[in-house]
């Protein structure tokens, strides 16, 4: 095991008293540990102030199943709990990486921070083929970097969507996250051919904290074999997503951008829709609930 190292300052201390209003980011992709020796997923974080007061964001990592797990400050004896503290001076930034090789860790992770500071925040997931660390991937020659993306931090949100392909030179991976620390989500996922028209369909539900991720064909099990269009995430509480392109043979990574659209002011009442593929039909509290793809109907009886 290789001796963790922090590429700029890092608060040791305990973190300052809560303050009365904190915001919330999440990386939905986070990988670490070996595919077989020497080759090895890292993950480096980077955290810009944007402020010209100084920050605190803390970083807690989370298994698929939602355990709470510790990913940073390992060596040479693990920090007790399971978040990292970062203190950033004003317009500063910092940055971390995780070992290579411990802990084997595929999950997720909630930025927290104070509401009146601005952070822009990422996490770049390696796979490398070369021996472990410690050192940041910006100190890595191209020949030791298999493949590399950045996954910028999101909030969560009701609505998502992005690009979303299935062909045989590539195909979409994503991670759907839960960020709450209490309530389960229901998630539906709708996939929209280039005119718009639903085409495939599915309804996960994902525990609090928890984390799904998956190829597009196992995620939506009735998508086309050979699809280029997009997928739309509606979540009965707010949720977060990260994509990649998997490109093959290589296993080639490109990003994929997931946005939400504009905020709407939604009328309270209550929307019945079917789902015209399977002919499931939903009360959603709201019209702006309704998974895009499905059908407004007077009543579901």
């Amino acid at each position: 095991m290789q001796r963790f190292a922090l590429a700029l300052i890092l608060a040791v201390a305990a973190p300052a008293a809560a303050r009365a209003e904190m915001q919330e980011l999440m990386l939905p992709v986070v990988v670490n540990g070996y595919v077989r020796e020497p080759l090895h997923y890292q993950t480096t974080f980077r955290f810009v102030n944007l402020s010209a007061v100084p920050a605190e964001v803390t970083l807690e990592a989370y298994q698929n199943d939602g355990t709470a797990t510790r990913i940073l400050e390992l060596f040479p004896v693990p920090r007790a709990g399971t978040t990292t503290v970062f203190r950033i001076e004003p317009l500063g930034s910092a940055e971390a990486f995780t070992s290579g090789d411990v802990p084997a860790f595929n999950g997720w992770a909630r930025l927290t921070f104070d509401a009146s500071v601005t952070i822009e925040a990422s996490a770049e997931v390696a796979l490398i083929n070369g021996p472990v660390g410690p050192q940041p991937i910006y100190r890595r020659p191209s020949t030791e970097i298999a493949t590399a993306v950045s996954f910028p931090a999101v909030r969560a949100a009701a609505k998502l969507g992005g690009l979303a392909a299935i062909r045989s030179t590539r195909e979409g991976a994503y991670a759907i996250v839960n960020p709450s620390p209490a309530d389960s989500a229901t998630v539906y996922l709708s996939l929209l051919d280039p005119s718009g028209k639903l085409v495939a369909a599915n309804t996960l539900g994902i525990a609090p904290q928890a984390r799904v991720c998956k190829f597009l064909s196992g995620l939506v099990p009735g998508a086309p074999p050979d699809f280029m269009g997009s997928l739309r995430i509606t979540g009965s509480i707010p949720v977060g997503a990260g994509a990649v392109n998997v490109v093959f043979p290589d296993g080639l990574f490109v990003d994929v951008g997931i946005g939400t659209p504009p905020g709407a002011v939604c009328i309270q009442v209550v929307t019945p829709a079917r789902n015209p593929l399977t002919g499931e039909c939903r009360d959603f509290p709201t019209p702006c609930d309704v998974p895009d793809g499905w059908e407004k109907v007077a009543s579901c009886k």
